[in-house]
């Protein structure tokens, strides 16, 4: 049986657990069929451990789960990614991002338990909260930049059954240097050109995107996109603290709507290949011909060494 097929019928015993999943039937790189909406969630006022923002579509159905931890380990608040997030929710989930650091404490630090308290809550909370039903068995893991250090930590912790994960720029220390991991877990890993030029500059070679592929056992796919950097699918108001301060290298903002769209696109096509069993739709990110952005490297071991 080829991996496709492992896959598929691992899909299906998960999808048994409950109705019939919403799969998108469009081009990744379009606007989704659905419209979404947002719902924030107060440590002050829902009892939740952290401050939440939650993107999910419109109507009744069951969807898959995307968990997404923001740059600095979440000290960057969901709100500055709400345009990438919510095109994601288009496409038939509901996209979860945490953030650690809101209020804005005067003390940093990380207790990496109350990201999963998080998702714990979530999931009783969320019960009639929307038309649609979040299928927690189909969850994915997304992050960018130092969150992505959090997110593998969580993966190694081992206390949520986590699907699929997108490693969007990510930073860690962990898989500097480190032969390889034993991860299993469907992952992506997505890399910027600008993201390592200049000075400072936000992420370092042998602790990249590319780096995370070299460590990880497959399936797995990596893609470093041209003339974009760290901060360029931010929101507006993040990215332009990026591009006045020179934290991050940034591009040109004329072009910042074709990148967003870009980036919503890889997640959307690599959650609908893992989490919605559309399992064709991994050609939008390992044909690079199909991708709107121009594409410096790309990497893919998706099928194990069998044949799809």
């Amino acid at each position: 049986m080829s991996i496709n097929g492992l896959i598929a019928v691992c899909f299906l015993l998960a999808v048994t657990k409950g109705g019939v999943i919403y799969v998108d039937k469009g081009i990744p790189y379009d606007d989704g069929k659905l419209s979404s909406a947002e719902l924030t969630i107060e440590v002050t006022t829902d009892a939740s451990p952290k401050h939440v923002k939650v993107y999910f579509p419109l109507g009744p159905g069951e969807f898959p789960v995307i968990y997404f931890i923001g740059g600095l380990s979440a000290y960057v608040p969901a709100e500055a990614y709400s345009i990438v997030l919510s095109k994601v929710a288009k496409h038939g989930f509901f996209v979860l991002g945490i953030d650690y650091g809101y209020p804005v404490s005067a003390a940093l630090g990380e207790d990496l338990d109350v990201y999963f308290q998080e998702l714990y809550f979530l999931q009783k909370y969320l019960v009639n909260k929307t038309s649609g039903i979040p299928r927690w068995d189909l969850t994915g893991l997304a992050c960018h930049s130092a969150g992505c250090d959090t997110a593998l930590k969580m993966l190694e912790m081992q206390k949520f059954p986590f699907k699929a994960s997108a490693f969007m720029e990510p930073y860690s220390q962990l898989v500097h240097g480190t032969k390889l991991m034993n991860y299993t877990v469907p992952s992506l890993m997505y890399g910027t050109q600008l993201s390592e030029d200049g000075f400072p500059h936000c992420n370092v070679r042998g602790y990249d995107y590319i780096q995370f592929y070299n460590v990880w056992k497959c399936p797995k796919v990596a893609l470093e996109v041209a003339d974009f950097g760290h901060c360029d699918f931010l929101d507006p108001v993040a990215w332009e603290g990026c591009h006045i301060t020179h934290f991050c290298k940034t591009t040109n903002n004329t072009r910042l709507d074709h990148y967003r769209q870009t980036v919503q696109g890889v997640i959307s096509a690599f959650f609908e290949t893992t989490l919605q069993g559309r399992h064709d739709v991994i050609d939008y990110i390992t044909n690079t011909t199909n991708i709107p952005t121009k594409v410096l490297n790309s990497k893919s071991d998706w099928t194990c060494g069998y044949k799809s």
